[in-house]
């Protein structure tokens, strides 16, 4: 099997692929603790392996996106003592198998470069080619990025997540409650705990339908006529709410790295 490693910054996404295809067979989340070594990684993953891989497949290859520097040795080395072969590190150099077309491609954050990978290759894309897209990713930060209709990589904006935003409003205000992620009933808010999931929900909600109306007329296009794409883990809570329909996918960053693996792989053997 493929192991797929998406370090977060507040989560630790794995997900084991059969090596031919991309079919995801098993998969957890861990919380990333930059203060764990290899050794307790190694131990936290194995021990989760056993339990989910009812077919003892062994785990062969690995490929690796780290937002986390501080994480990215640790993991490459556990990687390489969990499969015996280096983990394919996503990073520059790395063959992705598009064009990034930003000022500076190295300041890409890797799981936003996986997205755009899952992105390119799913079937969307192969079915409506010429077409732009925009990638939305809402975990700790909120990212939107822009494919153009040369299946190019682009661009990006980012905005704190929505945990930062419902954070922040607590811990910054003296009055303002700790309040739980939910759909609010309306915009205008009855109680504080209304009036600040209408802010931070119903507004993130607003924020992901303009971006997706500023991008489309950057790109020279119509939002109707684009494809648009949403992960991560606040995802599915705004799909029904914002006027864009948004394919979600929560699998597509290690989707993403499964293909820049085969990718890689390929690249090498020729």
């Amino acid at each position: 099997m493929l192991l797929a490693v998406n370090v977060g910054n507040s989560r630790i996404q794995l997900g084991f692929f059969e090596n031919d295809r991309c079919v995801l067979r098993f998969q957890f989340k861990i919380a990333t603790d930059i203060n764990k070594t290899s050794d307790e990684y190694l131990s936290l993953i194995k021990a989760l392996v056993r339990e989910q891989n009812v077919s003892g497949e062994p785990v062969t290859a690995s490929v690796l996106s780290s937002v986390v520097p501080q994480l990215t040795p640790v993991f490459c080395d556990t990687l390489l003592r969990l499969t015996e072969s280096r983990p394919v590190l996503v990073g520059p150099g790395v063959k992705t198998g598009f064009p990034i077309k930003t000022d500076i491609p190295s300041e890409l954050g890797t799981d936003m470069v996986a997205n755009a990978s899952a992105v390119l290759n799913s079937d969307e894309i192969k079915g409506s080619a010429g077409k732009a897209s925009v990638i939305v990713d809402m975990g700790t930060v909120t990212t939107v990025s822009a494919i153009n209709r040369f299946g190019e990589y682009i661009g990006c904006s980012l905005f704190p997540g929505v945990q930062i935003s419902l954070d922040a409003l607590h811990g910054r205000t003296a009055q303002l409650p700790n309040v739980a992620l939910s759909t609010p009933p309306r915009a205008i808010g009855r109680n504080s705990q209304e009036s600040v999931r209408s802010g931070v929900i119903l507004g993130n909600a607003m924020m992901l339908d303009g971006f997706v109306e500023r991008f489309a007329r950057e790109m020279k296009t119509s939002p109707d006529k684009m494809n648009l794409f949403i992960t991560g883990e606040f995802a599915k809570s705004m799909t029904g709410i914002c006027r864009h329909e948004f394919v979600l996918d929560e699998d597509m960053t290690l989707k993403g790295l499964y293909y820049i693996y085969r990718n890689t792989v390929s690249a090498s053997s020729n």
